[in-house]
């Protein structure tokens, strides 16, 4: 695309990048993509250099200009560079990813596209919502905490919502495979920081708020609010389902996209499911425009029950019959690290990605459910550099709700693991719980193995899929699927 071009494209859409006098010769110049990381720039890009929390775009102009970025993308002319710049005064993040899309042929708008967004839940419903219409015959793809999963395979994401840069060309390889539908988890970071602007989206799910991330929003409100970014941003044709709740609402009461509240428990939402729970999984009835619909899964636990309902609105939206809806999703196996069993010696043993109160009860509860005569034992720990305000609150959760924990280690990146322990200690009731607490969590997990007997279930929180710990900024290979099945090996 020439330079003209982009720009007049982006003025189109009310931003404003300048090019200076002295550069109007460069209106003809080609450019391939918009790239926000200078080790990935290739010759012929646009080098978009974003402010950011801990480092500074600007910072690797030098870097990308190594790399033959033939423009950059800045917020005030860097005189100390002579090369291209386009110059944004305001909005410089959103400004790039409008140019990544743009750069990219606009692929979103040639795709199926879905976002879900949400506290808790999100890879579980785009999992269900990928594998149900690639069991219909309909190209689907995904990207968020599991990776960037296609039709030939998965790529790890550094985060749940890649930069706006990745997403776009992420999009146009798919229109290029001919991929029929995409959907991308927008966590709240990646709203605000603009990631998934400029993706033409045909429909949201909003699966639950509750606690999470207010070292960085502050309020519970303020945290709605930057959800709601993406609703509210939403086309006239689009439609969003969000769940039934009166603050929730107002925060899209404004909002040009068709919003339609739901709940499993409040009739008067939009559109209603009920759950029942049995030891054989969860059956989730409701009724879509004078169509019944059931379906009847194996995946336990109250929640995926509403994850299951979430996926199959988005699909009745996308037009496909109550029957295929259904059926397919009725067969879906639960996400990766979502109450995914490992085989021990004797009871039960899962783990679960739950690193959040609302997360971590509504695993127990499901569990507790689905064995309600059995011990029910938890091996978990919060993450370090994040939300501590939630770590108190999680181990109230889990003394309320289990019936024996090992307190230990999940990520600590750079905070004290001990002092992380201590944090979380200070919400258990030990006249509730059998409490222990063991910082490493490999010594945690074999301890609480090796304490299994026929009547337990265990459940290993807080990690889920991840086959990593990260400690002092370095990720040391960990997987708590291995370290339970080694604990198993050596018993023996």
């Amino acid at each position: 695309m020439l330079v003209a071009d982009l720009i007049n494209a982006l003025q189109k859409r009310g931003l404003s990048p300048q090019l200076s006098p002295a550069q109007a010769q460069l209106l003809d110049m080609d450019l391939t993509r918009a790239c926000f990381d200078s080790r990935r720039v290739n010759p012929g890009d646009i080098f978009c250099a974003i402010p950011g929390h801990s480092q500074q775009g600007a910072d690797f102009i030098q870097s990308a200009l190594d790399a033959q970025a033939s423009m950059l993308l800045v917020d005030q002319v860097r005189e100390q560079f002579n090369c291209p710049q386009l110059v944004v005064s305001d909005e410089l993040a959103l400004t790039a990813a409008h140019c990544a899309d743009l750069l990219a042929g606009r692929p979103s708008s040639e795709i199926w596209c879905a976002a879900v967004t949400g506290t808790n839940g999100k890879t579980t419903v785009a999992h269900l919502l990928r594998g149900a219409l690639q069991q219909l015959e309909i190209k689907a793809a995904s990207c968020g905490t599991l990776g960037m999963i296609d039709l030939n395979g998965a790529s790890p994401n550094l985060n749940t919502t890649p930069s706006a840069d990745i997403v776009h060309c992420w999009l146009a390889g798919l229109v290029e495979a001919q991929c029929e539908a995409a959907i991308v988890e927008a966590s709240s970071h990646g709203i605000v920081q603009h990631r998934v602007a400029a993706v033409d989206f045909d429909c949201v799910a909003f699966t639950n708020l509750s606690h999470e991330h207010l070292d960085y929003h502050h309020t519970l409100e303020k945290y709605a609010a930057a959800k709601m970014q993406l609703i509210n941003g939403l086309p006239s044709t689009a439609i969003a389902f969000v769940p039934h709740s009166k603050m929730l609402i107002d925060l899209c009461s404004s909002a040009e996209a068709e919003i339609m509240s739901w709940s499993s428990r409040d009739q008067q939402a939009d559109v209603i499911c009920k759950i029942t729970e049995s030891v054989n999984g969860v059956e989730v009835t409701f009724d879509w425009q004078q169509q019944h619909g059931v379906i009847n899964s194996e995946i336990c636990g109250y929640h995926n029950g509403e994850n299951l309902f979430l996926a199959a609105l988005m699909m009745l939206a996308k037009g496909l019959s109550m029957s295929d809806v259904c059926s397919a999703l009725s067969s879906q196996p639960a996400a990766d690290g979502r109450l995914e069993q490992v085989t021990v010696h004797q009871g039960l043993a899962f783990v679960d990605y739950a690193h959040t109160p609302d997360a971590i009860a509504k695993v127990l509860t499901a569990l507790r459910a689905s064995y309600p005569n059995r011990v029910l034992k938890v091996v978990f720990g919060a993450g370090g550099d994040r939300d501590n305000a939630k770590r108190k609150v999680m181990g109230r959760a889990v003394s309320d709700n289990a019936d024996w924990c090992v307190l230990t280690s999940d990520n600590p990146r750079t905070e004290s693991p001990e002092s992380i322990i201590n944090q979380v200690a200070a919400g258990i009731d030990e006249n509730a719980v059998d409490f222990h607490s063991i910082v490493q969590r490999d010594d945690a997990i074999r301890f609480a193995v090796e304490s299994l007997n026929s009547n337990d279930v265990l459940i290993v929180a807080g990690k889920g899929h991840e086959t990593y710990q990260e400690i002092n900024g370095v990720r040391h290979s960990f997987d708590d699927r291995l370290q339970i099945l080694e604990a198993v090996q050596c018993l023996a």
